[in-house]
């Protein structure tokens, strides 16, 4: 298929060469004719004028000019036309005519033959030009993998079926075979074999890709999967060598998301609640709209909910729940920080009580307030009163500044049975 196609974009590039050619060429046959026809028409008038001048003179009698005149009438038919006069006395009147005329007419312009130059030499790039990008593609291009792109795409597209996977497995450890310098033959070996439960060999597969490629971000991704395959195989735990490969990938991409998946997922297990929404919110901010980031955000709040609970100062203090959106159709740099803090109501000018950072990528969110989010030396539980504001910053400050984005919520008191707040985004600081 891939050769078909580079045949069909040939034949379509050498067709943008050669058919203007065969046109430019058509249309100089064309004016060459027309310019024929028009100087042979220029030579019957200056030879007319000629005759009328000669009858006028008294050199030739009427008789004479009018023999004259059918002569050069007949010429000029038998040069226009496209076939020759019929009649029987026609030939040698028309030969005499067109002697007449040869003796004053002009060289006729040649048309273009197709061994002229200017016709050749586009002729000849057009057949050389295929073979010089098929050598130079066989010689630097990526041919190899182009061939093996449908045993990727199987890989891809395979889910559950052990048997695709074993069959993928012969075939892509044939290639492997015969060239062991390929990285992505590596890679996808080593999916059909984590697919069937082989993670020992899938280790290995994995990191043979890993080495044979540089420093690129898809290198992080691979290391990924190292990570993912020695945790599995150590018993669901983190050992130093793992921890070390996470580091070495992260230095490429600090961002990989099967890294944050595996990082988030044993922070949770540890019952590392902090660390784990850390990752989460990493997370969400790689696809902030999407299905999984929905389901993070809760996962968020109730680990919030869980660290509250481990707090024993947390039990008895206040809590305020705050649903934080941006308006609908507003859109602002997802790495813009978003500064959340509740205020005592009836003391103006004071530091926040509680406070949370994140970034609007995260947005929509739920946030929890409580003592534990105090950021001064007054907490929640100093107040009977407060406000709650969210500030978009530009410049990265908690301070706004003009072209920010904030919204400040009505004064309430704070008791046990607050509903959750729902604040959106809307209004830019002046």
């Amino acid at each position: 298929m891939f050769w078909l196609f580079t045949v069909l974009l040939f034949i379509l590039a050498i067709a943008f060469l050669l058919v203007p050619l065969w046109l430019r060429s058509s249309n100089t046959e064309f004016a060459s004719e027309k310019l024929r026809e028009a100087e042979n028409i220029a030579l019957f008038q200056e030879r007319n004028d000629e005759l009328e001048v000669e009858l006028a003179a008294g050199n030739i009698d009427q008789a004479q000019f009018d023999s004259l005149m059918l002569e050069l009438q007949l010429s000029l038919l038998a040069d226009v036309s496209a076939e020759p006069p019929a009649s029987e006395g026609q030939p040698r009147q028309a030969k005499s005519a067109r002697k007449t005329r040869h003796k004053t007419s002009k060289p006729q312009i040649a048309t273009p033959k197709i061994r002229d130059p200017g016709f050749m030499v586009p002729v000849v790039l057009c057949m050389l030009l295929p073979l010089a990008a098929y050598s130079l593609y066989n010689q630097w291009g990526y041919i190899d993998d182009v061939e093996l792109m449908g045993l990727f795409q199987r890989t891809v597209d395979n889910v559950d079926d052990p048997g695709e996977a074993q069959d993928l497995i012969v075939s892509l450890g044939e290639v492997v075979q015969e060239n062991e310098e390929m990285p992505w033959p590596w890679y996808f070996l080593a999916e059909n074999l984590a697919n069937i439960g082989l993670f020992n060999e899938a280790e290995i597969a994995y990191q043979r890709s890993a080495d044979l490629l540089d420093d690129v971000p898809e290198k992080a991704l691979i290391l990924g999967r190292v990570a993912l395959a020695k945790y599995i195989n150590a018993g669901l735990e983190f050992t130093p060598e793992i921890l070390e490969v996470i580091a070495q990938a992260r230095a490429i991409n600090p961002n990989e998301i099967s890294l944050l998946q595996l990082l988030a997922s044993d922070a949770a297990e540890r019952e590392d609640y902090s660390a784990a929404i850390e990752y989460w919110r990493l997370l969400i901010q790689a696809s902030p709209n999407s299905e999984q980031a929905q389901t993070l955000r809760v996962n968020i709040a109730a680990a919030q909910q869980l660290l509250a609970q481990q707090s024993p100062a947390a039990a008895d203090s206040p809590v305020i729940t705050l649903n934080l959106a941006l308006a609908d159709g507003l859109e602002l740099n997802g790495e813009l920080r978003v500064f959340v803090a509740a205020r005592n109501a009836n003391r103006e000018g004071m530091p926040p009580l509680a406070a949370v950072v994140l970034i609007v990528a995260e947005l929509p969110a739920t946030i929890r307030l409580d003592n534990s989010s105090a950021v001064g030396p007054f907490n929640l539980s100093s107040a009977e009163s407060v406000y709650v504001s969210a500030l978009v910053s530009n410049a990265g400050v908690a301070s706004p500044q003009s072209g920010d984005y904030r919204v400040v919520s009505e004064s309430f008191a704070l008791n046990s049975a607050m509903a959750p707040i729902d604040l959106v985004i809307t209004e830019q600081v002046p």
